[in-house]
């Protein structure tokens, strides 16, 4: 329901998981559209174990997990997973994530998100991130890894919509006034979603798939 394109009120979203798969620094979006800086930075964690018994690798890895938890607020992390809107994880969910196989039968993992806000440089947010994970606790044979490359995330990414239609027209009517007081200027797509992607190390460019044409009055 998350991906449901149609379903309004975003919460937190991951910037690479936008709604048109695009890459970083995509050449096909807009020229017009807001530029700002990115909420937060999230980094993949793997919480695995490798012990033989299932039961044990299963005990070991919520062990890990909730004393991830305990050891978050305090070093200004939180845990969340989704692959496109984000979900905090708490102590009364921890449990309830996933296990896979970690390379072998006889290894489980649960693959978890830790975020921090972006407050300064993204290689700064992604050493607050490594310090934290390597700081973590291991249990039995279990071991925590990050498990994967940092990515941004946009809060609420449709509550920047008026702003983004805003910056639409006053681009519009600049083009337009170019031609002369004979012309005026036709917009469509402006009542569609808000598109994302990613344009710097720490900024977002948030769009519409707006399109105008400048025609005769």
């Amino acid at each position: 329901p998350a991906q449901d394109q149609n379903a309004p009120g975003l919460g937190e979203v991951v910037v690479t998981a936008n709604r048109l798969n695009a890459r970083y620094a995509q050449q096909d979006r807009p020229v017009v559209g807001l530029r700002r800086q990115a909420d937060s930075v999230v980094l993949p964690v793997a919480f695995a174990s490798d012990s033989r018994d299932e039961a044990t690798r299963k005990r070991e890895i919520h062990e890990m997990l909730l004393a991830a938890l305990g050891r978050a607020t305090a070093a200004g992390v939180e845990l969340v997973t989704g692959s496109f809107e984000l979900v905090p994880v708490t102590k009364a969910t921890y449990q309830d994530l996933p296990l896979f196989p970690a390379g072998r039968v006889d290894t489980s993992q649960a693959v978890v998100m830790a975020k921090v806000k972006l407050a300064g440089s993204a290689a700064a947010a992604e050493q607050r991130l490594d310090t934290f994970i390597k700081a973590l606790p291991r249990t039995g044979r279990g071991s925590i890894d990050r498990s994967g490359v940092p990515t941004l995330t946009i809060v609420n990414p449709d509550q920047y919509r008026d702003a983004i239609v805003k910056l639409v027209a006053d681009n519009a009517r600049h083009y337009a006034a170019m031609f002369g007081p004979d012309y005026a200027v036709q917009v469509a797509g402006v009542d569609a979603q808000v598109f994302w992607s990613q344009v710097s190390g720490t900024e977002v460019f948030l769009y519409v798939p707006y399109r105008y044409t400048i025609v005769p009055k």
